[in-house]
């Protein structure tokens, strides 16, 4: 104490340091809702405690900080002093006078400091009962909470009231009082705050913001709050949302979380408009155990009736997790009065003893070709041909990656790229089921085995006729060996192998094509060999010399050469279930097989030379990677997907690829081929700008001609996005698709995003085409979403340009950093 004065039978001492027992600070809701904007003398104290930021770049220009405690103070000015440790619930006491009544009565007066396991109160007055725990504090008192216990749910808090009472250990009352969360940058003020104990608070005409105490753009004012942070609720009575002094939303009850914890009650309500219509939904979340739950989303249509949406997950301790999603809307004014519904299921498992294996399966159904369109108003589904149903099992370690599934399809009624209908030849084949195995057999030496099996039973029924059904079995075995031979100057590696193919059609296409089953039973084997080689020559310096000191580093070039051989066996009855021609590009080319899948052994008899050129910089950063090759038949092909497919042309024509990075913030990546009369064949560019963490640019382009014996279709298509800021506050969100062959824009979307400490807003549109039917009408969306800090987060915006646009995520979490 400073001061010395000396009344009757009291005692007065210097630094007072008693063991008393409950006192401390109220410790205040780590998510408070609501309160009334009016400024008293108690907000204005507590925003002492508010402290600005100056740099401008900043989105929040300030944060709630904890009172500085005393006994810090202390050990900082003080370099002998030893300081108070009050983290084990002595209670150091501060005043100008202090009085002790050796009975049951002290009082503490003048610049009253207690602080007990990191809470503090402040007063001018402060008078307690150890034996009972009563306490008083009067004179803006203020308070602070530092959470000092990692293991309570309490936040960090500040307060400022004008009485602060404490009946017992654990009861206490405020009046008047101010408060802020240094976790949440969230303020507040309540009339009066109970806490019946220490996790159970209630208040009376209560506001709250997350907005700077000088900068108040939205806050929510209730007549009562109930906190409860055993269960992790608030509940409010007559609750209002207000715009400045403008009331926009009221809640006559509001049951809402103050931690992360579940509970049941009502989501907030989204809203959408789309070309041809206006929704709204009002998700009702249903905590039904700690392990699963369910949340019901009635949604309201301006052009239909109503639907209700299910979504159930459930996790379980053994047999994994899932999520189950149903929607139903009935007799749909817009179709024809037809019953719409959707279901769709996801299960995953991974195994606990073994760690390397997992279970998976899908289910997706759809009442119509046209409900996905209809009812993603943004269209984030993207409304695929061919909706998966399968189940599979993976599992992997250092030899072997197995895959076992079983695997069918819902395929919808749609249109080619030509506009032509697809029919039952057209769709994918069920996998019924199917296992691929690759292996790598254990070795003591250099000597490298490695394996291939895939064995499946294809089924696809042809109900149209559009050909005759040609469904069976396909097992697919290769077993090769290399030694790969690595010296300083290069490489050597010869490889030899076998592969065995046999198919068998069942039942239903023996019958189709007349075939006996001896007739319709295939096996062949082909040995495989080649020699592929290359050599190392290298240089220090950069290229040209240009950037020697800046960058310095090294280069290298890499000339290769490559010998395949593969005997031709006949296969020109050997049905196709899975297999495609490889467009051909630089990797392609050094492969030892242009097909893709195991339905055919290519017979490939063919050198291919290479060259590759890369740069590296002094950091170990490669700013320039490309190469070239182009592959020269020995023998011409003969086995081809289909008879009249067969390569017949000497060589394969130039293909190349190039990867560089000029300056830290620019990546450029080009790849293309041309044909064997080397004219042009393929192209394909990206280039991504990132001039900081929070902008982001991309343009991408493909351009290719039409190629029989790869399948390859004429497409000339563009593609470009820009995500940057204007300020620190507002940003532009953009990406189009365009296809250039048809004339015609496949996607587009244009927004604007608004965030400072308070909300962020994000207004965006989007005109985009129905997969199924590219040739058809565009589709229109415009979409609003408001996020309040503390609140809300996320939205439907940032899972579309998530899926649209490389590099978002990225540029996404650095602009939510940016306060």
């Amino acid at each position: 104490m400073r001061s010395k004065h000396h009344h009757g039978q009291s005692t007065l001492t210097t630094g007072i340091q008693i063991a008393l027992v409950g006192v401390s600070a109220i410790g205040l809701l780590p998510h408070t809702a609501l309160a009334n904007p009016k400024q008293n003398a108690n907000l204005k104290k507590l925003t002492e405690y508010y402290h600005t930021n100056p740099d401008s770049h900043t989105r929040c220009h300030g944060a709630w900080v904890q009172p500085k405690s005393p006994t810090q103070t202390k050990n900082q000015d003080e370099d002998n002093a030893t300081g108070v440790d009050t983290s084990d619930g002595t209670v150091f006491a501060q005043a100008d006078m202090g009085y002790w009544d050796n009975d049951d009565y002290a009082e503490l007066s003048g610049d009253v400091i207690i602080e007990q396991s990191g809470r503090q109160v402040r007063a001018e007055k402060v008078t307690f009962k150890p034996s009972t725990g009563e306490i008083n504090a009067d004179g803006q008192v203020l308070f602070a909470d530092g959470n000092t216990n990692p293991n309570t749910n309490t936040a960090g808090i500040i307060g400022v009231a004008d009485n602060l009472k404490y009946a017992d250990n654990q009861s206490a009352i405020a009046t008047d009082i101010a408060f802020a969360s240094t976790t949440m940058n969230a303020h507040g003020h309540a009339k009066q705050m109970t806490k019946h104990n220490n996790s159970h608070y209630e208040m009376q005409d209560v506001m709250f913001s997350t907005c700077p105490p000088n900068e108040r753009k939205w806050h929510l004012d209730a007549d009562s709050i109930d906190i409860n942070t055993d269960t992790g609720r608030g509940i409010a009575k007559n609750a209002k949302l207000n715009l400045g002094d403008t009331p926009i939303f009221y809640l006559p009850y509001l049951n809402f979380p103050i931690d992360d914890r579940r509970a049941t009650g009502f989501l907030l309500p989204n809203a959408g408009v789309s070309s041809d219509r206006i929704e709204i939904n009002t998700p009702y979340y249903i905590n039904l155990a700690p392990n699963y739950d369910l949340t019901l989303t009635p949604t309201i249509y301006s052009n239909t009736n109503p639907m209700l949406t299910g979504e159930f997950r459930y996790l379980t301790q053994n047999l994994g997790s899932g999520i189950l999603t149903g929607s139903y809307l009935p007799n749909d004014k817009n179709y024809d009065d037809q019953d719409r519904s959707r279901l769709f299921y996801d299960h995953d498992w991974h195994s606990k003893k073994y760690p390397h294996l997992s279970v998976h399966g899908t289910y997706r159904y759809v009442s119509d070709r046209d409900y996905l369109n209809d009812f993603d108003t943004l269209g984030l589904e993207n409304n695929p041909l061919n909706l998966p149903r399968r189940i599979w099992a993976t599992y992997y370690n250092e030899h072997v990656n197995a895959d076992l599934r079983v695997e069918t399809f819902q395929s919808l009624d749609g249109t080619k790229s030509d506009g032509t209908p697809i029919t039952d030849k057209d769709k994918p084949y069920s996998r019924l089921p199917q296992l691929s195995v690759n292996y790598t057999l254990p070795s003591n030496n250099a000597l490298q085995l490695t394996g291939i099996h895939n064995t499946a039973y294809f089924k696809k029924s042809i109900k149209d006729n559009s050909e005759v059904e040609k469904s069976g079995v396909r097992m697919y075995n290769q077993l090769l060996a290399s030694y790969p031979i690595t010296k300083s100057w290069g490489y050597v590696t010869p490889k030899f192998g076998l592969t065995h193919l046999y198919a068998s059609y069942d039942e239903d296409s023996l019958a189709g094509q007349n075939l006996t089953k001896e007739e319709g039973r295939y096996s062949i084997f082909a040995p495989h060999f080649s020699v592929d080689s290359g050599l190392f020559f290298e240089k220090q310096g950069s290229p040209f010399g240009w950037f020697k000191d800046s960058l310095g580093g090294y280069q290298t070039v890499s000339p290769r050469l490559k010998y395949t051989y593969t005997p031709y066996k006949n296969q020109a009855n050997i049905p196709n279930f899975e297999t495609d021609v490889a467009t051909i590009s630089y990797d392609q080319l050094l492969s030892d097989s242009w097909f893709l899948g195991y339905d055919r052994i290519q017979d490939l008899h063919a050198v291919t030379p290479a060259i590759n050129y890369r740069y590296v910089d002094k950091n170990g950063l490669t700013r320039f990677d490309a190469g070239v090759a182009e592959q020269f038949l020995l023998e011409k092909t003969k086995v081809g997907i289909e008879d009249s497919q067969t390569f017949d042309r000497s060589h394969s024509g130039l293909a190349w690829q190039m990867s560089t990075q000029p300056k830290q913030n620019l990546w450029v990546d080009f790849a293309g081929a041309l044909n064997p009369d080397y004219r042009f064949n393929s192209a394909i560019a990206q280039v991504r700008y990132q001039p900081n963490d929070k902008s982001l640019f991309n343009v991408g382009m493909i351009e290719r001609k039409e190629n029989k014996f790869t399948n390859q279709l004429a497409m000339s298509a563009y593609t470009a996005s820009a995500i940057f800021p204007i300020n620190n506050r507002w940003r532009v969100l953009s990406q189009a698709q365009y296809d250039h062959k048809n004339s015609r824009l496949l996607d587009a979307l244009v927004g604007i995003n608004y965030e400072d400490c308070c909300y962020g807003i994000s207004v965006y549109a989007r005109q985009y085409r129905n997969d199924l039917s590219p040739d058809s009408s565009k589709n229109h969306a415009i979409m609003a979403e408001v996020r309040l800090n503390g609140i809300t987060s996320g939205g439907k915006l940032n899972r579309l340009l998530s899926d649209k646009v490389m590099g978002y995520d990225t540029a996404q979490q650095a602009w939510q950093r940016a306060y």
